[in-house]
């Protein structure tokens, strides 16, 4: 079990999070433009990005581009190791499904539990099992 006094700070992780939607904001705007004309498509192929993106970095690597900023690790909150790709894309799709609904109170508050939790955990950090960890 990780230490309280190794778990991430929730301001720095917010910034991180931030990083990493605008790199997925450039990604999809890509996607959008090859897609143009099939606006369903291109959601579609977004949204198994934004997964993808996601479940790659934090089973393979612990932390997401934003995350490597503060050298920040998503580990499973069980075995302490990296999350197995199930997990990162479980986490990684309440993630955006946060992001989606920050802009009403719902996903606010799902990214803002952190703030309050003797764990440092956001919603899609206790629906996936995980910590984030300094190291």
């Amino acid at each position: 079990m990780v230490m309280p006094g190794n778990l991430a700070s929730p301001g720095l992780r917010i910034v991180g999070g931030l990083i990493d939607v605008i790199i997925l904001v450039v990604i999809n705007g890509i996607i959008a433009a090859i897609f143009q004309k099939a606006t369903g498509v291109a959601g579609i192929i977004n949204f198994v990005a934004d997964i993808a993106y996601f479940a790659y970095f934090w089973s393979s690597r612990g932390q997401s581009i934003g995350m490597m900023v503060f050298g920040f690790k998503v580990r499973d909150q069980a075995t302490g190791q990296y999350p197995d790709m199930g997990k990162a894309a479980l986490r990684g799709f309440i993630w955006i499904v946060e992001v989606g609904f920050t802009i009403c109170i719902i996903g606010a508050i799902g990214w803002l539990w952190q703030l309050w939790d003797p764990q440092k955990q956001a919603i899609h950090d206790k629906v996936a099992g995980t910590i984030v960890t300094t190291s």
